[in-house]
């Protein structure tokens, strides 16, 4: 027997043991990136920058005069829950529409981006998304006109009752879309029907709304 070889080879094998246990002449796998948590102004950047192609500069306030003219930035306006309102628009001017946020496991995404209609007055409060057996307020529409509540989901069906601002509803079905308007069945005292959601809002909001004056314009 050769006893010299085998004990080279002993010792050999006890140095890669070894070696192996120590996690000596191995490659180490690279740790992966940690995906990046998106914040809510982070989401609406990318949205503004794939859906308007423009820069978004983040906070209204954040701009600098004659550098960030002709980007657009955002304004929080509200919050309900996990999810946040920004007016959103140019720097240095009024917002031309309202972004809705929420907040997810894996970051801030945008639900709804709307464009306001600067040449007719703005129905008060953020228009929260709605869901069944919510309380809304009908407001927005100004005396004298009213809120017409419909048989159907559509400016063809039989009209039921008109519902001035400050009249009080819940809401028994919906929603549905039809002819540019999002329908909602609502109840009220003496009323239950088909109305348009653009003036409906949650009383919290219309209170929030007051509570929280719009942003004045700042130029550069």
């Amino acid at each position: 027997m050769n006893t010299p070889r085998i004990a080279v080879l002993a010792a050999v094998c006890v140095a890669m043991l070894f070696a192996a246990a120590c996690g000596g002449g191995s490659s180490k796998p690279a740790a992966s990136p940690t995906p990046k948590v998106l914040g809510p102004l982070d989401a609406l950047g990318d949205w503004v920058r794939a859906n308007r192609n423009v820069d978004f500069v983040g906070e209204c306030a954040s701009a600098k005069p004659g550098v960030d003219v002709g980007k657009v930035c955002g304004t929080q306006i509200g919050s309900r829950g996990t999810r946040r309102a920004y007016s959103l628009g140019p720097t240095f001017s009024d917002g031309t529409g309202v972004a809705l946020l929420e907040q997810k496991a894996e970051g801030w995404t945008v639900l709804s981006v709307k464009n306001r209609d600067l040449s007719s007055p703005a129905v008060p409060g953020i228009d929260w998304p709605l869901q069944v057996g919510d309380q809304v307020v009908v407001i927005g529409l100004g005396d004298p006109d009213c809120l017409r509540v419909r048989e159907q989901p559509t400016q063809q069906g039989k009209q039921l009752g008109c519902e001035y601002d400050g009249t009080k509803a819940i809401v028994q079905e919906g929603p549905v879309e039809a002819e540019t308007f999002t329908w909602w069945r609502i109840a009220g005292d003496g009323f239950n029907g088909w109305a348009a959601g653009t003036w409906l809002r949650l009383p919290e909001a219309i209170a929030q709304a007051l509570a929280t004056p719009v942003p004045a314009t700042v130029t550069p």
